[in-house]
């Protein structure tokens, strides 16, 4: 196992892009944009070689005339960066950042973060959730996401991972099927 804010996760779960986008970054913060600004800042971040991550969704709308489809930031106004790549100031020169908000605990945000990153590459049917919703911690055990953990809530008929980002407030949730994950112990 690697030593970076993914070293909570078991190996398997930690797919190349997310060894990419999380090694070496013990420090992350997040940069609340301006509305609808997320992508200037990340493009801003990528141009001055400051790592970051921008979980991005797939949409697509159903019209009389045709779909269309298009990728939209999972959660709108956040951008998440290595506070140490760069200073404080520099952040704000991209006149697209609003405010820079520093979590009490970077790593298990990096942690919270690179499992994020891990179900994005694996399931586009991430979406946002209801932060409130709560449900009973699991570890998946099988599939392409074995090793992640998250809380497990029925809606309807089917079951859901809700992947939570505690700093923020915000979650996201995938279906999953409730043979791949068992209980975790306290």
């Amino acid at each position: 196992m690697f030593k970076t804010a993914v070293s909570e996760i078991a190996d398997e779960a930690v797919s190349p892009l997310a060894r990419a986008c999380f090694s070496g970054v013990h420090n992350w913060t997040v940069a609340w944009t301006k509305p609808r600004c997320e992508r200037s800042v990340e493009e801003y971040f990528n141009r001055i070689h400051v790592p970051n991550f921008l979980p991005l969704m797939s949409r697509r709308q159903v019209y009389k005339s045709g779909t269309k489809s298009w990728v939209a930031p999972l959660f709108s106004s956040y951008v998440f960066y290595d506070g140490n790549a760069i200073e404080r100031h520099k952040v704000f020169e991209s006149r697209k950042v609003v405010d820079i908000l520093i979590p009490s605990d970077p790593l298990a945000l990096g942690i919270e973060l690179s499992q994020i990153a891990l179900a994005l590459e694996h399931d586009s049917g991430l979406r946002e959730a209801r932060f409130g919703q709560k449900g009973r911690r699991v570890r998946v055990i099988r599939g392409p996401m074995k090793g992640m953990s998250g809380e497990l809530v029925r809606i309807g008929a089917s079951s859901h991972l809700i992947l939570r980002v505690n700093f923020l407030g915000k979650a996201a949730e995938l279906a999953i099927d409730e043979s791949c994950v068992e209980a975790e112990l306290d």
